[in-house]
Formats: C-alpha cells, structure tokens, sequence
C-alpha cells in the first residue's frame, strides 16, 4: 500500500535510531484532515497477512480511505513506546489484553458494544479502569490435542469432546498413557505450562485488582506441586527433556498422548499431521488464560482520522468479511470473536478433527486482569520459579519459594 502522508525527517531519524518495523513506517497523527490512517501490528507471516488482508478489506468497504499498514516484527512493545515518546505513533495500534494497563494513558477511550461479541470476557478485556481503550478484534484460547492412536493402543477411554476432565481425572489418565524409556518414553501429557495450570485450577498470577500477585497462595503452591508431580511420575517430560526442542515434534513421532498448549495459531503444524491420528478436547479444569487482541486508538488522533480509526477498528471487530480474513487457509490469527464467524475456523479442517473446540473454549475462556509491566514482573517471577523449583532446573521446595516470589512481585506491582 501506499503511504497516504509523509514522516518529518526527524520522526524518520528517531524511528531509524530505534531499530523500528520493517515494513511501511508509521506517520504522526498531524495530518488530520486526511482520511487515511496507519496501522501498526505484530505477527508472524501469515498473521500479517491476515491483518493486511482485513485493512484491504476495510479500504473496499469505504472508498477513498487508505490505511498504511505497519508489521513490527521484533520488540513490538519496546517500538511502540518509542513511537509515542516521539509523536510517531500509528493511528490504530494492536495492543494485547495482558499489555493494556502499560498502554492505556496513550490510547483514547473507545465506545465498545459487549452485545456484538461472543461473551462478556472478550470486551471487558479491553477495558482499564471501567474504561474501554481498544475494540477486541481476535480471542486467542487454547484447547488440548490427544493422540487418538496412544488412547486406543493403551485401553484408555478417549476424553469427552466438549466436557473438560478434572485435574485429578488428567494426572489419572496421563499417568495410564505413560510407558518405555529414554528417548523411547511415550509420555502422557506434554510439559506442564505452569501459569496455564494454575488458571486451570481457578488460581492466577495477579488478584482482580491487580494490587497483589496471588501465584504463591494455597492453590498456587497446590498447583505447582501438581506439576512437579506429575513429572517426578513421569507422565510429564521436565523442562529440562524438552530444551531446544519443539513439542509439536513430539506429538507428531508419537511421544505425547496429550499435547495441552494448543493454541489456534498451532493448527497449520497439526494439519500436516496424519499419523497419529489426533483430534481435540478441552483444556481440563477451567482452561488455559485466554489472551484477547485488540485494536486501539492513538491518543492524539482528531479530525477525519480520528473518524476513519473508529469505523476501522469497528469494522475488523464487529463485521463478518473482517473477521472471516484472521483465517488464512489453514493458518488462524486468532479465533474470530463474534458468533457470525465461528464456522471458518471451525470448517479449516475435517469436522473429527473438532476445531469447534475452539469456539467452546472462546466462550468460557478465562481473561486476567491486564497489569502494567505485566511482562516484566511475571518474567521476574518464572525466572525465579524456573531457577530454584523442579518447574524449572532446581530443586528447591515449591512451598518455599512460590511464597517468596511472589512477596517479592507485590512489592515491585506497587512501585
């Protein structure tokens, strides 16, 4: 696409220093009077395209508008936050639920409609402080892929389609799917996402007020336990088994029963598999954290563009031909938020594949409150974790250090 207005040498300069996004560059948001805007985005290949393909999609829908597309493909937050220092900031920014917090002074407050979506955890991700700062546009939960072919040869029930098994019921189940050694181990769950687990046990990294980190309480420490347990019976590969290497190998040389990371953005690999035969169940317990993006509007944008970004960021949230574009092929951005564009994802692969999982999972999905310098604090803290527990490479008591870590995260939440 064309660039509808042109950067000051000075904001070309400050972005150049920066490192800034291949691809078009961002303009300041001076030239108000223009319909045109810039969109800045993140993403792998095919999730540009479906970005790209949407602001395509809107400039036919409204002629005589132009929107210049922006992928950052590396640091993105540390770039945009270089871009707002310098008054170089796209009109419309892609903004995740989890970095809203840090974001939101930036960003000028949206009217968002929970009706148009498909639960209200989707829009209210995108609120801070009982304001709305961005318009979801894609959910992104994930589901658990079992190989049908480990169940059938071990005797083992498969799992229901749409009803999520206990925790207890999972550690029962993966530890009868467990058999061989060494490199020869079929193992019965892939490494155990500790922060999903503990969502999955109705606990999580932050309190709804986002005024203390909650990870070292009663069921934090119960569930990183379970964790460590499930690898000490070795029904679960250590982090230290699966260093350097990709999961989605595994399942496919037959070593996981159960593959539980399944994002949407994971199908395109899966699709390639044929054997084992697999398909896909729920997540157990309450699932994984359900991350929501969204798209958000620069503070400083007024007139005509200021007109155009909101039609913009309603239009790839709320219309059926915007969504339909975050599946490309087999490859999905996300999950399509409103109910209008279930069926594309769902219709990517052959139904006993189950993508409808996927739209099970959107509905009930579990959002977390959104923390400023959220990456930062829960690094922080898995380093920690991973440093000193069995969820890592140490050997420490998880009852110990769980408690500490996450006195010491509250302290740096309230600074």
């Amino acid at each position: 696409m064309k660039t509808s207005v042109r950067l000051l040498p000075a904001a070309v300069a400050l972005l150049l220093a920066a490192g800034c996004a291949t691809g078009n560059q961002p303009a300041p948001n001076a030239g108000s009077d223009s319909a045109g805007i810039t969109f800045s985005f993140w993403g792998t290949n095919s999730e540009a395209a479906s970005l790209r393909a949407i602001a395509a999609a809107f400039e036919q829908a409204n002629p005589g508008t132009k929107v210049t597309t922006n992928w950052i493909q590396s640091d993105y937050e540390q770039k945009i936050q270089t871009s707002i220092a310098g008054g170089t900031q796209s009109t419309v920014i892609q903004i995740s639920n989890t970095s809203l917090a840090g974001f939101a002074p930036s960003f000028a407050e949206q009217q968002v409609d929970p009706a148009q979506f498909v639960q209200p955890n989707i829009s209210s991700s995108m609120q801070f402080e009982g304001k709305y700062y961005a318009t979801p546009f894609a959910a992104k939960p994930k589901v658990m892929a079992i190989n049908v072919d480990a169940f059938k040869a071990a005797g083992v029930p498969l799992p229901s389609a749409t009803t999520p098994l206990t925790l207890d019921e999972f550690r029962a189940l993966a530890a009868k799917l467990s058999h061989g050694e060494g490199k020869a181990r079929v193992y019965g769950s892939s490494n155990l996402w500790y922060r999903g687990w503990l969502t999955a046990a109705g606990g999580g990294y932050f309190n709804a007020g986002a005024t203390e980190c909650t990870f070292g309480d009663a069921t934090g420490v119960k569930t990183a336990q379970y964790v460590v347990d499930l690898q000490n019976e070795k029904s679960a590969p250590t982090a230290l088994d699966i260093q350097g290497q990709d999961q989605a190998q595994w399942f496919a040389a037959g070593r996981l029963a159960t593959f539980s990371d399944f994002g949407p953005w994971t199908v395109a690999d899966f699709a390639k598999i044929s054997k084992p035969n697999w398909t896909l169940v729920p997540v157990p317990g309450k699932g994984f954290p359900m991350e929501v993006n969204g798209l958000a509007i620069s503070r400083t944008a007024s007139g005509k563009q200021l007109e155009t970004a909101k039609k913009f960021v309603e239009f790839a949230g709320t219309d059926q031909t915007a969504q339909d574009q975050l599946i490309q092929g087999n490859t999905a951005l996300g999950v399509p938020v409103i109910a209008a564009s279930a069926p594309t994802l769902e219709k990517v692969l052959p139904a006993d594949r189950n993508l409808a999982a996927f739209t099970a999972a959107l509905k009930s999905g579990e959002v977390g409150v959104s923390v400023a310098r959220e990456a930062q604090l829960s690094g922080d803290a898995e380093k920690g974790m991973n440093s000193y527990t069995a969820l890592g490479s140490g050997k420490d008591d998880v009852a110990k250090i769980l408690p500490e870590l996450a006195a010491t995260c509250t302290q740096a939440l309230k600074k």
